[in-house]
């Protein structure tokens, strides 16, 4: 978790997100006048939060504003993306998180984090390449969609906890459904929304690769 900001640079990387969710480009100019600091002060904030990878900035040459871009990191800090995770990850979602592979430019609140589905389990409802969105420290409710490790492996399978067992279901009736113990099985996120076919997403780029090119 990267560490907290001093309160200047806190200050004009949160404006810098609150005109991003308006909609609008922000420039320095625009953040001098919102938050009534100094120019001077203002860019050295920004320079700041330059170097530590959440903003680029971009000069617009000698008395013109520079323009305000949040990095890929700068808009998951600031809740403006989803982070993409790869495909249904094998092993602790832990470490699949530390292997982001893009993000999704879209609203987001903390612990959610998006998956790219694989296999037909849950066919005709979840199909191999839909993005799907998920929770993380919330306890799924009974039939609810869950991300679930078992084995060593991840899958999406509703869910039925009984007392100290757990049935998985999948939604394709070709796949069999298991009981398990509780014990067996650790809930990763619990299902909340989904985006159909991720080449249909980078089509309309939606998904952003988890890189940034200056």
């Amino acid at each position: 978790m990267a560490p907290p900001l001093p309160e200047g640079q806190k200050r004009v990387f949160l404006e810098a997100a609150r005109l991003l969710r308006q909609g609008l480009s922000p420039t320095a100019h625009d953040l001098t006048r919102a938050l009534g600091l100094r120019p001077q002060t203002v860019r050295q904030h920004l320079e700041a939060l330059a170097r530590k990878g959440l903003v680029v900035l971009y000069p617009q040459g000698h008395g013109r504003p520079t323009h305000v871009e949040l990095t890929p990191e700068g808009r998951l800090l600031a809740g403006l993306a989803i982070p993409v995770v790869g495909r249904v990850p094998a092993g602790p979602l832990e470490e699949a998180l530390e292997e982001v592979e893009g993000l999704i430019p879209l609203p987001a609140r903390p612990n959610l984090f998006a998956l790219v589905v694989e296999g037909n389990s849950m066919a005709e409802y979840l199909l191999d390449g839909d993005v799907v969105v998920v929770e993380r420290g919330v306890r799924p409710r009974r039939g609810e969609i869950a991300a679930v490790l078992h084995e060593g492996k991840t899958t999406l399978k509703y869910i039925y906890p009984e007392g100290d067992m757990v049935v998985l279901k999948p939604h394709n009736p070709a796949y069999p459904t298991l009981r398990l113990p509780a014990s067996e099985v650790e809930v990763q996120g619990v299902f909340r929304f989904l985006l159909r076919g991720r080449e249909a997403l980078e089509a309309m780029r939606l998904l952003l690769r988890w890189s940034y090119e200056h």
